[in-house]
């Protein structure tokens, strides 16, 4: 996967994100990009529960950086 083609796309903001009371259908996520277009990204539901685990350690990590406020 290391040599897997990426693509990088700026994001200017996210707009929604709607997840399926069916949690076998997982998340739709909707950015904002630059140049008034949209991006919308459909992700299932063990990849979305990853998500969530992947930001609240990442949330966890700045705020230890950050101390207390």
């Amino acid at each position: 996967m290391q040599n897997a083609p990426c693509r990088v796309i700026a994001v200017s903001d996210v707009k929604q994100i709607i997840v399926s009371a069916d949690p076998s259908e997982g998340a739709i996520l909707l950015f904002e990009l630059p140049g008034a277009a949209n991006l919308e990204l459909k992700i299932p539901a063990i990849a979305f529960a990853k998500l969530e685990g992947l930001l609240a350690k990442a949330s966890a990590t700045q705020a230890k950086l950050n101390g207390p406020q």
